[in-house]
């Protein structure tokens, strides 16, 4: 089943106002989560939308920081219902049903990493030192 996560409220700074995903995936601002939506009220890893043996949608918080809210009741882990909206921070989010062609025109992932881990840097050689000359030699040169 393919979902579309959209946005109910004005939130200042976003630019993207649904995400569509294949559950299980993480929501947060963390850039490896399936939906990153970077902004301050979220926490890196907020919560996971999942579904149950029953194929019904699941919401579970990841102990977030602002928490985790259905029809602003802060939840664990809750069952979705047709209807009810979820709040992560300051967003107010619906969820809806989503077809393959609007999963398929998904942006392309950003690269993978993680604002908690150190990437390797790039080596870059030294320039050999100049070529050691007598004292007298640099004075006549």
């Amino acid at each position: 089943m393919i979902y579309k996560l959209k946005l109910q409220n004005q939130v200042d700074g976003l630019t993207t106002k649904s995400w569509t995903f294949l559950p299980p995936t993480v929501v947060g601002r963390d850039p490896s989560s399936g939906i990153c939506i970077e902004h301050d009220s979220i926490s890196r890893k907020h919560c996971q939308l999942s579904q149950n043996s029953d194929g019904a949608l699941v919401v579970k918080d990841l102990e977030s920081k602002n928490g985790t809210y259905i029809d602003d009741a802060r939840i664990q882990s809750k069952t979705l219902m047709p209807g009810e909206s979820i709040q992560i921070g300051a967003l107010r989010l619906e969820v809806v049903f989503s077809t393959e062609d609007e999963l398929s025109a998904k942006p392309s992932p950003r690269p993978k990493g993680s604002v908690t881990e150190t990437q390797p840097m790039k080596r870059i050689d030294p320039l050999p030192p100049p070529p050691v000359k007598s004292w007298w030699r640099r004075l006549i040169e």
